[in-house]
């Protein structure tokens, strides 16, 4: 591939992003290992060679931190803060869609 990535920069796939969104539905806010441990608790026993826990956790947790940027890019997530430990915060918007959609109409004026 030649040209830089538009639409998703973090290359983060479709199935990815839905894993995300799925999951910030439901607890609202959520840590990259909190996603990855929840959408796909398989991948929890991958990277187990590396040196480090750190190592392993950022190796585990890194395709759903780049689903995250990549939905904070669109609009559909925001950055939540960070934890006790560190750890990056992310939540779905309020609305949940993109933040340029048209807000409801007031009848009254």
């Amino acid at each position: 591939m030649a040209g830089k990535r538009k639409e998703n920069e973090a290359a983060s796939s479709n199935d990815l992003r839905a894993d995300v969104l799925r999951v910030l539905g439901v607890l609202k806010v959520a840590t990259a290992d909190q996603i990855q441990r929840l959408s796909s608790p398989h991948l929890t026993y991958r990277h187990t060679t590396k040196p480090t826990p750190a190592k392993r956790k950022e190796a585990r947790t890194a395709s759903h931190r780049a689903a995250v940027n990549d939905l904070r890019r669109h609009g559909l997530a925001v950055d939540g803060g960070r934890t006790r430990g560190g750890d990056p915060v992310a939540h779905e918007r309020r609305s949940g869609r993109r933040r340029d959609r048209p807000g409801p109409r007031n009848p009254s004026g």
